[in-house]
């Protein structure tokens, strides 16, 4: 019995690794056409629609955001973290109390909607039926919570990202063709409630679950109290990042809110890379939270990969930045170009941060994150705020590079504490070395031409190939076990 124990739990790791590496597969695929479609899609929208349309919608989008955070209970992450199998009862009871939820912050928003006229004076008023109409999408999205939670416990990815793919095609199509007929915000409004909808009834057309009448509380106290702390943690991490459209749209009005949309937008492009893996790490990590010696060397192979994608991806937008901007998004968007640079430390330092948030997380340390999460707000509206006022909306993405440094900071300890050891510096040096060395050599040629289609292809093409020339020169090991990693990836396609 003693000799089959490790054994077992070799085996049980390896098929977890062969599952992970199916979903993150299928999920990869399926997010990089996601992301596709929403990069040229927001290219046509782009030019399409001016700036302060892009701000009116994220102001009224945050509104409605601001609300449906008290729609959840943080029970869904409790449901994937939760050993063992769930009953019928837990997942009836989770479905029917956050739809009591929800059609309680639909009902205040509906209500509360003029109130936002009195927080924005620059909204139009049709800011009221806009935030009204968008609380509808909220509903229908709320519906795919327990069926998308069985499938990432089962890590069956594959559905989801059909789902994915689907919801984001509707989304840009109908957003594009309103735009092109002239309806505006309207635009953005119309294609939320299209990808809300189309989302429910294919994520319940793919699964076998569905509600039953079963309603008691009491089986689900121990997951409220892991998942209200999580939850807190999101709340927070919203009141974090609502300075933009809460602070900025007031003082400096909707167009800055729609440069600083944008900006993310473009900034966050590298990170479908991460939204992949952490849908698929924290079921994955979750399995091996009691080996802190095999949970801290997974950490760290994870942030060699990561960063060996990332980073190369990351370093090209940014040396490129200007003349992406004037080919693709015309030149009415370069005053948002000091805040993407600031951004783009988001996808920089993600490659290492997200594999230690989901190590910590899987161990089930939710309220830890929690207080960290304290801190960070306090850094976004302690700091971010008075730099708006010195320095115009550019100042509030400031906070990121700070922000994410400390993520990394603070992670690394949280997991040593807990006896997962992890070593940043040696699984990213090499990657970074040959990213500083390929975005050199970009610097020195791009003045050489005249910036268009053509160019900018053609450049990009071109680093990315001195990219991995330089890793088979200077980091062959490193890149061997990409290589490896990935040839793995592809042959565990669904």
């Amino acid at each position: 019995m003693t000799e089959d124990a490790p054994h077992n739990s070799q085996q049980d790791f390896q098929d977890l690794k062969k599952k992970s590496l199916k979903g993150m597969s299928a999920l990869f695929v399926r997010q990089v056409l996601v992301k596709v479609i929403f990069f040229v899609g927001n290219i046509i929208l782009a030019r399409l629609l001016a700036p302060q349309i892009f701000g009116i919608y994220a102001i009224v989008q945050f509104v409605v955001q601001f609300f449906s955070t008290f729609g959840d209970v943080g029970i869904g992450a409790a449901l994937i973290q939760k050993k063992g199998d769930l009953s019928r009862e837990e997942l009836s009871t989770t479905f029917w109390l956050q739809q009591m939820l929800v059609v309680s912050v639909v009902a205040v928003v509906v209500l509360a909607a003029p109130l936002a006229l009195k927080v924005y004076p620059t909204l139009p008023p049709v800011g009221v039926w806009l935030i009204r109409a968008m609380a509808v999408s909220f509903l229908f999205s709320s519906l795919k919570t327990i069926p998308a939670i069985l499938m990432e416990r089962n890590i069956d990815f594959n559905r989801i990202a059909w789902v994915d793919i689907t919801e984001n095609l509707a989304y840009q199509g109908v957003a594009v063709v309103c735009a092109y007929l002239g309806y505006g915000v309207w635009s953005f409004v119309a294609a939320a409630i299209t990808r809300a909808f189309l989302g429910a009834v294919l994520i319940y057309a793919l699964s076998s679950w569905r509600p039953s009448f079963h309603y008691r509380f009491e089986s689900v106290k121990g997951l409220v109290r892991f998942g209200l702390p999580y939850q807190g943690n999101q709340i927070l991490n919203f009141i974090k990042d609502s300075v933009t459209p809460l602070f900025v749209g007031v003082y400096a009005g909707a167009a800055a809110v729609g440069y600083l949309r944008w900006a993310c937008n473009f900034a966050f492009v590298p990170l479908v890379l991460s939204e992949t893996f952490g849908r698929v790490a924290f079921p994955a990590f979750s399995k091996l939270q009691d080996d802190a010696a095999l949970l801290g060397r997974t950490v760290e192979k994870s942030i060699r990969m990561m960063t060996f994608v990332m980073l190369p991806v990351t370093a090209i937008l940014v040396a490129l930045a200007p003349e992406i901007t004037h080919v693709f998004y015309t030149d009415k968007w370069l005053p948002g170009l000091n805040a993407f640079y600031l951004y783009s430390f988001t996808p920089l330092l993600m490659g290492i941060a997200l594999p230690m948030f989901s190590g910590i997380l899987c161990l089930g340390k939710s309220n830890i994150i929690l207080a960290m999460t304290v801190v960070l707000v306090a850094i976004e509206w302690g700091i971010g705020a008075p730099l708006v006022l010195k320095f115009g909306f550019v100042g509030i993405a400031v906070t990121q590079p700070i922000t994410y440094i400390l993520f990394v900071l603070v992670y690394k300890w949280l997991l040593s504490r807990n006896s997962v050891e992890i070593r940043v510096i040696p699984n990213v040096a090499s990657n970074l070395l040959v990213t500083l060395t390929m975005v050199a050599v970009i610097e020195l040629i791009k003045g050489l031409f005249v910036p268009n289609l053509i160019f900018v292809i053609l450049v990009s093409a071109a680093s990315a190939t001195l990219y991995w020339g330089l890793s088979y020169i200077l980091n062959r090991q490193n890149m061997t076990e990409a290589i490896s990693y990935f040839r793995q990836v592809k042959g565990s396609k669904c």
